[in-house]
């Protein structure tokens, strides 16, 4: 009797293992079936969506290039501006995306964030504050005593050599990047191209 009854409790303890092993394994099943029936419903709803962003490009690009061709038939000067601005347009667009693909890479590379709204509105809150009120700014600016020139001469006074120094440097680097721009620019060291003809 008493193995009987051993018998059925560890044939109990079997089949409830059984039924809670089976009970797992149904639970798990209908939990992924239900994922995956999710994930194609998700990736139906993007298809769709897709489909449509492409149909309306596509009539954005027949209204655009039919404007292009209207515009194209203008003559004279405003057809020659018209050509103009188009010609710039896929250069524009394509150095857009580079400056875009480098910015991608200089933020990721010096793990870089933008700031938060929180952060953006509490540095320009007061500029635009300023600017909506251009007399308080005219009055801040003339009692200001940073603006003073005795505070100016103080603070001149005060500089050691090795600011001096740094400040020397500065306005030599100045100068000398104006200088070669200006060279740059006339493509010539000394002077203009044309002689004193050109002048009366």
């Amino acid at each position: 009797m008493q193995t009987s009854l051993l018998r059925s409790s560890a044939a109990r303890q079997l089949s409830s293992r059984r039924f809670a092993s089976t009970t797992a394994e149904s639970a798990s099943q209908a939990a992924s079936q239900t994922a995956s029936k999710a994930q194609d419903a998700a990736k139906q709803t993007a298809a769709k969506a897709q489909d449509a962003a492409k149909v309306a490009a596509s009539k954005l690009m027949a209204a655009a290039s039919g404007l292009g061709n209207s515009l194209g038939k203008i003559g004279g000067r405003t057809g020659q501006l018209i050509k103009g601005v188009e010609s710039l347009i896929p250069p524009t667009i394509y150095y857009a995306k580079v400056a875009k693909e480098l910015s991608k890479l200089v933020f990721h590379g010096q793990k870089m964030s933008p700031p938060n709204i929180q952060t953006f509105q509490e540095t320009f809150s007061p500029i635009i504050n300023m600017l909506k009120k251009p007399k308080a700014l005219i009055n801040t600016a003339s009692t200001s005593p940073a603006l003073q020139p005795a505070f100016i001469l103080a603070r001149l006074r005060q500089f050691t050599p090795q600011e001096y120094a740094q400040a020397g440097v500065l306005t030599a680097e100045v100068i000398g990047f104006y200088t070669v721009g200006k060279m740059i620019g006339r493509r010539k060291i000394v002077g203009y191209r044309g002689g004193n003809n050109d002048h009366p």
